[in-house]
């Protein structure tokens, strides 16, 4: 008989357990968004399919594991962090060589510099959505921050499109650079400690 578990806890549904593995998603996510969690696995037969990407229709055993968004919005900032040490010295760096390089070459390499940034970015994208819901105390300096390294990354696009290497490198070393430290200060003394206080605080109750 099919079965479904979420965090090593069988699931009893009220109606009986639906058929079709896309239901059962549903009212796992359903009930677990009321609860402040989400899936982050959904095992089907043995096989994840969230990193699968595809999902059976039917199954025999259905293994989901789920996390608080504090825990999961934890888990993509750590992540992200860790391909953006050291990120300011290496655009000051590259900003001295734009002034030295012929811009043909810059301008090839363009992909690999937005590539460098772009985790950065995401930094601040990926935690949007949990901001808007919880308005923690550090929000505002948030917004103000993300706001500005979007604006920067508009200022290194149109210096491309400009073909001005001085105004990469300006872009570069005032701007970006700025607010990437702006930016690692606030994460690592507001909101990793306040992320790690909730799901502390979690774990207690």
């Amino acid at each position: 008989m099919p079965s479904a578990w979420v965090d090593n806890e069988e699931v009893v549904f009220k109606d009986g357990i639906p058929l079709e593995t896309a239901r059962v998603y549903e009212l796992l996510a359903g009930v677990l968004a009321e609860n402040g969690r989400v899936i982050v696995e959904f095992v089907v037969d043995g096989v994840d399919t969230l990193r699968k990407g595809d999902t059976p229709d039917s199954f025999i055993k259905i293994e989901a594991r789920s996390q608080t968004h504090h825990e999961l919005t934890l888990r993509l900032v750590m992540e992200a962090s860790k391909h953006v040490v050291n990120l300011d010295k290496e655009m000051q760096s590259y900003a001295c060589n734009v002034l030295k390089t012929s811009w043909s070459e810059v301008f090839q390499r363009m992909d690999e510099l937005i590539g460098k940034i772009k985790p950065f970015a995401e930094l601040f994208d990926n935690l949007i959505p949990y901001v808007q819901t919880y308005q923690p105390p550090w929000s505002a300096n948030f917004e103000k921050i993300s706001s500005e390294q979007a604006k920067s990354l508009e200022g290194i696009m149109d210096s491309f499109e400009r073909g001005s290497p001085a105004c990469l490198s300006d872009e570069l070393t005032h701007r970006f650079c700025s607010i990437y430290r702006q930016g690692t200060l606030l994460f690592a003394e507001e909101i990793i400690p306040f992320l790690k206080n909730k799901i502390t605080e979690g774990v207690a109750r």
